[in-house]
């Protein structure tokens, strides 16, 4: 082949090659894209657990309190 046919296909090589690159590299972001949403979704899911854990909680110091309050009734420190 004549030096410039050479030089030619060699650029195109070389074209070829940062084509295949930028699709690889489309990919990779397509599925690191993907697999973001992913672990947003589960963070969602474990803020609506623990959201509800903290409302169980809640209800359940309260309903403690009032057990306490109901003890203390029924057995005052001070008789009359």
């Amino acid at each position: 082949m004549d030096p410039d046919t050479t030089k030619k296909v060699s650029e195109l090589l070389n074209l070829m090659e940062d084509i295949s690159s930028d699709v690889d590299t489309k990919s990779g972001l397509a599925a690191l894209s993907e697999r973001v949403e992913v672990l947003e979704n589960r963070m969602e899911e474990l803020a609506r657990r623990f959201e509800q854990l903290e409302q169980l909680y809640q209800e359940k110091r309260m309903h403690l309190r009032s057990l306490k309050q109901e003890l203390r009734d029924l057995f005052p420190e001070n008789p009359s």
